[in-house]
């Protein structure tokens, strides 16, 4: 297990995990969601008409703008494809909900298909990198976004933050995809939210454990039943945080814009200290 801050820089690291170092605590509103690439519940976004694919992003504008989270992250958006009208799905949701920083990352990108992964933000999303996952055979590779953002209010508190999607077959891949993003992350030593769509329940103790345990993430209420998948019941996106913050609440939305149901987080900064 990783610690984020060196041990040469402690007092200023215990100074910074206090309410009263920090003034009075900021939390900020997290929401993920898989978009289906636009088709909302439909069987496949090849048989809608480019319309169809508008209303659908106009109507998860509408639920980010009725939510107002400081960032939102996307999977399984398209930025020119040829199924749901060649047009950037995230600059379109980002405009429609009035989000002045959008950020997408391609992981499949051939013939005339480029869809991945984004992240959406009201503050500035720095050094903003997009890194695709080994393909596996015979079907669609994953990724992930990563930028940095300033906690609001304290310009020298920079976070990491992550959209993701992993492969939806089978565990090895997905645990493979895991290791990728432990070596993305684990040199950078900075306070983390990684957000997507994992396609896994925490009941696999080699995958969200794991990963959890390696980079000291935790999420809300880990075995609560809250099933995102509806079609499968199951638990399958997740929002895993660092140490240095707590959830404030946490919540499935009910609007049925997607195959997966649209996360809620609100986190804040632990307001204990950090004893090291």
């Amino acid at each position: 297990m990783r610690r984020h801050l060196k041990l040469s820089s402690l007092a200023l690291s215990v100074a910074l995990f206090t309410s009263s170092a920090l003034g009075e605590a900021q939390s900020i509103k997290l929401m993920s969601l898989n978009i289906a690439h636009a088709r909302a519940t439909g069987v496949t976004q090849l048989l809608q008409s480019d319309e169809d694919a508008r209303q659908n992003l106009t109507h998860i504008a509408a639920i980010v703008r009725r939510e107002s989270p400081h960032i939102v992250a996307f999977q399984e958006i398209d930025k020119d494809s040829f199924w749901n009208g060649s047009f950037d799905h995230g600059v379109f949701i980002a405009k429609q909900a009035n989000y002045p920083y959008v950020y997408t990352g391609s992981d499949q990108k051939f013939l005339k298909l480029d869809y991945g992964t984004a992240l959406m933000s009201r503050s500035s999303l720095q050094q903003s990198m997009a890194i695709s996952f080994e393909p596996p055979i015979a079907r669609p590779g994953k990724g992930f976004v990563l930028s940095t953002i300033n906690w609001p209010g304290e310009d020298n508190f920079p976070v990491h933050v992550v959209s993701l999607h992993l492969d939806f077959l089978t565990t090895d891949k997905r645990r493979q995809e895991i290791e990728r993003i432990i070596t993305t992350l684990e040199p950078r030593e900075r306070p983390e939210i990684l957000m997507g769509d994992f396609n896994t329940e925490y009941i696999e103790l080699k995958l969200i454990p794991y990963l959890s345990k390696t980079l000291n993430l935790h999420t809300w209420q880990p075995n609560m039943n809250l099933a995102t998948f509806p079609t499968l019941k199951s638990r399958l996106d997740w929002v895993l945080v660092s140490e240095d913050f707590e959830f404030l609440d946490y919540r499935v939305l009910s609007d049925e814009v997607s195959d997966h149901m649209a996360i809620i987080a609100e986190i804040m900064l632990r307001r204990e200290p950090i004893h090291l």
